[in-house]
């Protein structure tokens, strides 16, 4: 009985919480708000101290540093093999199979596609800047930013005839997909909750295609780097392949020779174009590419943090300044009662003679008029406090939503249990 109720649970935890973590906002646009690009790490071997010219290099990654500033994705770690290196990092030193000192070795994020990295050689001003940055990626990065759905990159393969055909292909299909495919409809608790800063309707459905020759020098870097986004991709440098970047540089998946075709092609349209079934963003496919751009400046999120519900001790906050705020009401409608009174006064000594009856009557008027300009300003406090009221009235739903869907999901898996033990008796 257990060993059949425990795949059920799990089976129902694991659907509830990929609802509570959905959204409707599409892959491509919560990938450019809200997935900051993983870090490369760029590890450096050496011996002793280093000499000057390397520091310098090694200064670049500080926090004054120029990559720092161009806000590259990637991490330094130096490795000192004179100073008892760690087992994995001496296994690293070992792989390179290189004898050059002090050694760069560039490797992607974790868990590494490519565990000994996808490039070494020496530390020098120029490796590194290659390594960070190239013209074909600022053109990318310009075209995700400007709202582009996705950038394909067609490597080439230096068959004339196979890159050809695939280039053609893929061009003409994700043309038709730009006609052929909707975008989903973003739901409004999803827009209150600030998952999305820009309105719906200003979202494309774009894809470019940009192709890289593998002999090109200026890319060769990052050809290398596109070539490790998955293990084997390196032993199928005479196809062609098409990769989708989309977000802050993130590739979905690569398709390969004749592994590009219409229905691949569609799929991983789909797969970017759809609404975000999971927001964590290490349980989705991909892996980004090493870029120095500055993402957090040039797109500008709404943050859901600004848009929570606010925790229950500020309850007590709102009662104080409700008290304080009916405090200095009575105040001031003591103190025009109070001049309204001097005033009465000050008119029947100078007029030398008034009817006490007369008086008071003109004096109770003058305060009810007064009562009554004051109710306008009062009774406009009221819509500020209804659209708090809104606001917390959407959260609230969007909680409750979430919260019906795990209900559903728990009856779901004892209505399965239930049935499970029935048929077992």
């Amino acid at each position: 009985m257990r060993r059949l109720l425990t795949p059920v649970t799990l089976l129902g935890a694991l659907l509830t919480t990929t609802v509570i973590w959905a959204c409707s906002v599409p892959v491509f646009r919560y990938a450019l708000e809200r997935w900051p690009a993983d870090k490369y790490s760029a590890v450096v071997f050496h011996r002793g101290p280093l000499q000057p010219q390397h520091q310098k290099v090694i200064d670049l990654f500080g926090k004054e540093g120029e990559i720092t500033r161009q806000a590259a994705n990637v991490e330094l770690r130096l490795v000192d093999l004179d100073d008892d290196p760690a087992p994995q990092d001496l296994e690293l030193w070992k792989r390179q199979q290189s004898d050059t000192l002090p050694l760069l070795v560039m490797r992607t994020p974790p868990p590494a596609p490519v565990p000994v990295g996808f490039w070494s050689g020496e530390l020098t001003e120029e490796n590194v800047a290659r390594l960070i940055d190239s013209p074909l990626r600022q053109k990318i990065a310009k075209q995700l930013i400007n709202g582009q759905t996705a950038v394909w990159v067609f490597l080439e393969s230096g068959d004339q005839a196979k890159d050809k055909a695939g280039l053609e292909l893929l061009t003409k299909e994700l043309k038709r997909m730009e006609k052929t495919l909707k975008l989903p409809e973003i739901e409004q608790a999803d827009i209150e909750q600030g998952l999305v800063s820009v309105a719906p309707e200003s979202l494309k459905l774009k894809f470019n295609v940009v192709s890289l020759s593998r002999d090109e020098a200026a890319e060769d870097y990052f050809t290398r780097m596109l070539v490790a986004t998955e293990n084997d991709l390196h032993e199928f440098s005479d196809e062609p392949m098409a990769l989708p970047v989309f977000g802050r540089g993130r590739v979905l998946y690569a398709l390969i020779g004749k592994g590009i075709n219409p229905g691949t092609i569609e799929q991983a349209c789909r797969d970017l174009t759809g609404p975000c079934t999971c927001q964590v963003k290490d349980q989705n496919p991909g892996t980004d590419l090493l870029m120095a751009v500055n993402w957090e400046k040039l797109v500008i999120p709404s943050t859901q943090e600004e848009k929570e519900i606010p925790p229950l001790t500020g309850l007590t906050s709102f009662s104080k300044q409700g008290e304080k705020a009916a405090r200095s009401l009575k105040m001031s409608k003591d103190a025009e009662q109070k001049a309204a009174t001097t005033s009465a006064k000050s008119d029947q000594e100078s007029a030398g003679e008034s009817d006490p009856k007369t008086e008071q009557a003109s004096a109770e008027t003058k305060v009810q008029a007064q009562e009554d300009a004051s109710l306008p300003a009062r009774a406009g406090e009221l819509p500020a406090a209804g659209a708090a009221g809104t606001t917390e009235t959407t959260q609230g739903d969007s909680l409750m939503r979430n919260l019906l869907i795990l209900a559903a999901f728990a009856v779901v898996i004892i209505v399965a249990a239930s049935y499970i033990v029935m048929a077992r008796k």
